[in-house]
């Protein structure tokens, strides 16, 4: 694998996420829990035969249900989505545009790659050169799907090769300013 520290560059989300989890003291890939989560932000958490949904109750009161039917390595998914709803979407989202709907529920979906496998965490690792077994250490390590360390991979990949074009565009285009 390429050296990804060198030219990763975060989304704002991203950002967002691992500031976040810098606030509540989250550096470690076990940490990474409904537990450990839920108690830092005060969320009480109920594990219901109903689909995950997350209320804001009042002003920093939060209750979350989670679906009991999933196996646990979903429900943490479910709950870091949950999470993204709670954090950054408010709660009322039945007078919305169907537009502003998708686009939080997108984000959510974003929000889950970044809060299941921060890249804080992932540039601290040593990861296998072969890409296969990159995925399979991080899903191992994360405890999540390989699917969804697959996606992260691509993604850091897709990004690092994304710096390395700015990076050489910026040098040829210094080069031709001093050309001229």
């Amino acid at each position: 694998m390429i050296n990804i520290k060198s030219y990763y560059q975060m989304t704002a989300l991203e950002k967002w996420t691992e500031d976040l989890y810098k606030r509540l003291n989250l550096n470690q890939p076990s940490q990474i829990s409904i537990a450990y989560i839920a108690e830092r932000l005060n969320i009480w958490v109920h594990y219901l035969d109903v689909r995950s949904k997350s209320i804001e109750a009042s002003a920093g009161m939060y209750s979350m249900f989670i679906d009991n039917r999933l196996p646990a390595s979903l429900q943490r998914l479910e709950f870091l989505h949950e999470l993204c709803h709670l954090l950054r979407h408010g709660n009322n989202h039945t007078l919305m545009p169907e537009h502003f709907t998708r686009a939080q529920e997108d984000e959510s979906e974003r929000f889950i790659l970044y809060a299941a496998m921060p890249y804080s965490m992932i540039s601290r690792m040593t990861l296998p050169e072969q890409r296969e077994e990159a995925i399979t250490y991080l899903a191992a390590e994360f405890q999540v799907p390989s699917e969804l360390a697959l996606q992260r991979i691509d993604q850091i990949q897709r990004r690092v090769f994304q710096g390395q074009l700015l990076a050489v565009m910026g040098r040829n285009e210094e080069r031709l300013t001093h050309i001229q």
